[in-house]
């Protein structure tokens, strides 16, 4: 059943974030299909800020005449994960159709009033469910709100690096990182025993960077898995900033990772 509910989950989320939309009426020279063409990060959804417990990006490129969307996710409550993950995207008068095949699930997402503003970009959509073509669910529209990623960390992010976790929660005690990235998508967690760095025992622990989405996730002996999804905002002098939105209580607030490169 869970498997089922993560599927269901998985083709939702993922339409519900890859967004085409035709050109204006009368052809307008301002084509909003043009102006997506990149990667955005999912911010909000129904005016309401997305937390580090599910965080997406989008990628739309455009090959002759057609577009196409990849899409990145991680979500852990229904153990959503996907790297660039291919949509198909069809024209359909004033409505850009989005279809997204997750094993028996079809998910189709009608995409209307799109507004690109600079680096914002909003949407409403409404979503239809199919399983073996035969309809089970549709709902929306819903309102999104993205931003223009302009950076692509995947390959500063490879290495090791160290650094402090701190927080604006009241009460919060900053603690020392350290965590290990490489080429094949696998990482290293360590911890500080009587000074020194010592590596973490994980059944698996792997990562993707797409953009600036970080997201990892590991699993310890005997436990389940457990996941961290953050925004790199900047890199600057070997330095890399993180930041994860969290809701705690009724309240947002912003674990940071500053993490400086080792090089050894």
């Amino acid at each position: 059943m869970k498997k089922f509910l993560s599927l269901v989950l998985a083709a939702t989320i993922i339409c519900g974030s890859m967004l085409f939309t035709s050109c204006s009426k009368k052809n307008d020279d301002n084509k909003v299909t043009d102006k997506i063409v990149g990667k955005w990060l999912n911010v909000e959804s129904a005016g309401l800020p997305l937390t580090s417990d599910i965080l997406s990006v989008s990628t739309f490129v455009k090959e002759g005449s057609d577009y196409k969307c990849y899409y990145s996710i991680s979500e852990a409550d229904f153990d959503v994960w996907f790297y660039k993950k291919q949509a198909d995207v069809t024209v359909d008068g004033n409505t850009i159709k989005v279809t997204l095949k997750v094993e028996e699930i079809t998910t189709v997402e009608e995409m209307t009033d799109i507004t690109v503003n600079g680096d914002d970009l909003y949407y409403k959509g409404k979503t239809t469910l199919y399983i073996d073509g035969a309809e089970i669910a549709s709902y929306g529209p819903c309102l999104e709100h993205y931003v223009k990623v302009n950076d692509d960390y995947s390959q500063i992010a490879i290495g090791r690096w160290e650094g402090t976790i701190t927080s604006d929660e009241p009460g919060f005690m900053p603690y020392p990182i350290c965590e290990e990235y490489f080429a094949d998508g696998t990482n290293i967690e360590y911890q500080l025993v009587d000074g020194q760095w010592v590596e973490v025992e994980t059944e698996y622990a792997e990562y993707f960077v797409d953009g600036n989405l970080l997201c990892t996730r590991w699993q310890y002996p005997g436990c389940e898995e457990e996941r961290e999804n953050g925004v790199i905002v900047s890199y600057v002098d070997d330095t890399l900033i993180i930041k994860e939105v969290v809701l705690h209580q009724g309240n947002l607030y912003t674990i940071t990772s500053t993490l400086t490169k080792v090089f050894e």
